[in-house]
């Protein structure tokens, strides 16, 4: 298995870390991808995949954190991403869930960091998560579909832990976008997800954990951590109807293939 995205320097879980990485092997895990969100989490990503075999990294800011976003942030990444660990700008997009940054600010920063990614010649990373009043114009999948038909990342990307429906699923392949899932597929209450899981290829399919978050349906009580993927492969199965070893095999062929640095 491979998770495709989790935050193993995060507060939550920064003290298992050094644990967690140590029984990748008992835990069936073949390698994850650890995105950034800020200057202070680049480093540590960064830094995490530099001293572990099976840790990759993914450079770039949050845009709950665009409002931050300034010429050190874009000089770590430019000084960085050739970095044979360095597989992605991400993650980056658009959050008006919370809009801890203005919308403008994360518009712009969105299109600086699609620009970054044909600079480096790296895939993206992408965080899209819509408002509570999604029928208004303050829509991010609608923002973001309009940006990067203007600014698309020649390398491709994925829709990291993906929160829409079957249209936006259509949209985001129709773009060549990969769609990751995350745990957050099993909970009773995301059928829509689960409507929208069925609709996408698997050949453009991704898991992930985004530890320490997005906890399997029965754990909601504890930090996710990367083992947990396999209950997102688990849901794949029952869905596509396809064994659970084809789904390991082709997320981790997918993630590889859009990965394209990871040996």
């Amino acid at each position: 298995m491979v998770d495709s995205h989790c935050h193993l320097y995060d507060d939550k879980i920064s003290g298992r870390c050094d644990e967690i990485i140590a029984n990748f092997a008992n835990d069936n895990i073949d390698y994850v991808i650890i995105p950034s969100c800020d200057y202070d989490s680049m480093q540590k990503a960064f830094d995490l995949s530099q001293k572990n075999e099976k840790v990759y990294s993914a450079l770039a800011v949050h845009p709950h954190d665009a409002k931050s976003f300034d010429d050190d942030c874009e000089k770590f990444i430019l000084q960085n991403a050739s970095n044979d660990k360095v597989v992605a700008l991400g993650e980056f997009g658009l959050d008006y869930f919370y809009n801890l940054s203005p919308v403008k600010a994360q518009i712009e920063v969105l299109e600086r960091q699609l620009n970054l990614c044909n600079e480096v010649d790296l895939p993206a990373i992408f965080h899209i998560r819509d408002g509570v009043d999604v029928a208004s114009h303050w829509n991010s999948y609608s923002d973001f579909f309009a940006t990067v038909k203007n600014v698309c990342p020649k390398r491709g990307g994925v829709m990291h832990c993906f929160g829409g429906d079957k249209d936006k699923a259509r949209k985001a392949l129709d773009l060549g976008f990969n769609i990751s899932f995350t745990c957050n597929v099993t909970y009773k209450t995301n059928e829509r997800l689960r409507e929208a899981l069925a609709y996408i290829p698997l050949d453009r399919l991704m898991i992930e954990t985004d530890s320490p978050y997005m906890s399997p349906r029965t754990m909601r009580d504890r930090p996710n951590e990367p083992k947990n993927v396999y209950y997102v492969a688990e849901c794949i199965s029952q869905i596509k109807g396809v064994d659970i070893n084809r789904v390991f095999e082709i997320t981790k062929q997918n993630t590889e293939k859009l990965f394209f640095k990871i040996k």
